[in-house]
């Protein structure tokens, strides 16, 4: 039986916010794996990437998923391009649902100018135009790695969070599960 919870999206989609209050909801552990990258680096997230470079991030990313997909009953919050590596997914569903919080570029763009956090990716000029090309790039990738497509634009993360809820819930025991499209 699957008991983990994977959240996975573009950067900007609430995969953290999200899946930090999955976690108090359902009383289950949250697990961020860019955290646990930059814990076991001691750097950020973009520190790693100017200083040694995407793949090297993504060898590192690939590592924490192998360690945390043998976990169970955890909120799992991925790095946006986890996807990339389809070992990642891979790992990750033999013991969890795959969540994608879908969101519109316009809405991802609007999260990002407003976010905390830096983002290694779009240290360009015009990165909202690197924002659509990198999301183009991967949309094809998110859904086909989905179990369950959760779409986050206009929606508080209360309802969010119970969408997710319920369908964990509702396919937690089934051996053969839908996708929601």
């Amino acid at each position: 039986m699957k008991t983990n919870i994977v959240l996975i999206g573009f950067m900007g989609t609430g995969k953290t916010t999200n899946g930090r209050r999955l976690s108090r909801k359902l009383k289950k552990e949250f697990i961020d794996t860019d955290f646990l990258i930059e814990k076991k680096e001691n750097m950020k997230v973009e520190d790693i990437f100017k200083k040694y470079g995407e793949v090297y991030f993504r060898e590192l990313e690939n590592q924490i998923i192998k360690e945390i997909s043998k976990k169970e009953n955890k909120i799992i919050s991925t790095g946006g391009g986890t996807i990339l590596n389809p070992q990642n997914i891979q790992l990750l569903k033999k013991n969890g649902f795959i969540f994608l919080l879908q969101s519109s570029t316009d809405n991802i763009i609007y999260n990002l100018k407003n976010s905390y956090k830096k983002r290694p990716l779009l240290e360009k000029k015009n990165w909202t135009k690197e924002v659509s090309i990198l999301l183009n790039k991967r949309r094809k990738l998110y859904y086909r790695d989905a179990d369950f497509v959760i779409k986050v634009d206009n929606k508080n993360h209360y309802t969010i969070v119970n969408e997710i809820s319920r369908l964990y819930f509702k396919n937690r025991y089934k051996k053969n599960y839908r996708k929601k499209k």
